[in-house]
């Protein structure tokens, strides 16, 4: 029995075609505003099915609460420091990442420049000699990258071992058996007629979990997964 605000509804086409098919759409007696963005759970979706706009989104506002820890946080304490970053900034850059994990080169740039500038706020050390790459072994932080990976696969481990709810067999395929580059527990590659499928969750993920060990994707339990993948980054 709750009450829409036709304010607050929006309409948005998803399409390829450059020439769309223009339709009024009307909430009670309200004509609903046609939009080419709009926000869905704190993820920025677009008209064209890409990300840039929500990584845009997201790298503003890490920026920003980056800035006012290093205008606040006036402390000696690298741990400290760290935490804050690891509490307040890094959950923004992360929330829904197996959604819009970036494929370019330049939005990966984008991202991972806000924990290079953690890594300076976190040890205070902003002369231009200073190795960004060397404060970030210190600190022993990974890249978002790599983060961002981890955090499809396991999300392909729950997947794979039902322990989420998803028809997982509407949208992939196991093998039927094994082969050299593919193991006992490998799915079938889908087929991407677009940039934007070939870059999306199911066939960026299938192709790394394929070639993952065998021991790896049996792993029991999800920690032990995420244990043997961290392991695997690290060394």
């Amino acid at each position: 029995m709750m009450e829409l605000n036709t304010n607050k509804c929006e309409v948005i086409t998803v399409t390829r075609k450059r020439n769309r098919i223009v339709h009024q759409y009307k909430l009670k007696d309200a004509i609903l505003t046609p939009v080419e963005a709009t926000k869905y759970l704190g993820v920025t979706i677009t008209s064209d099915l890409k990300w840039n706009s929500h990584i845009s989104n997201v790298c503003q506002k890490a920026n920003n609460t980056l800035a006012f820890l290093r205008r606040n946080l006036r402390v000696n304490s690298p741990k400290l420091k760290a935490t804050a970053y690891q509490s307040l900034v890094r959950p923004l850059v992360e929330y829904a990442s197996t959604v819009w994990d970036p494929s370019t080169s330049k939005n990966i740039y984008k991202l991972e420049m806000i924990q290079r500038r953690a890594a300076r706020f976190t040890l205070n050390r902003y002369h231009n000699t200073s190795s960004v790459s060397s404060m970030l072994q210190e600190l022993g932080w990974t890249s978002l990258q790599q983060r961002q990976e981890i955090s499809r696969l396991v999300m392909f481990y729950k997947i794979h071992n039902e322990l989420v709810p998803f028809n997982s067999d509407a949208y992939i395929t196991k093998c039927t058996r094994s082969t050299r580059a593919v193991h006992t527990q490998g799915y079938l590659m889908p087929q991407s007629r677009t940039q934007q499928h070939q870059c999306s969750f199911f066939p960026r993920t299938i192709k790394m979990w394929n070639t993952l060990p065998v021991n790896v994707v049996t792993a029991p339990s999800t920690e032990a997964f995420r244990l043997q993948l961290t392991k695997g980054n690290n060394s």
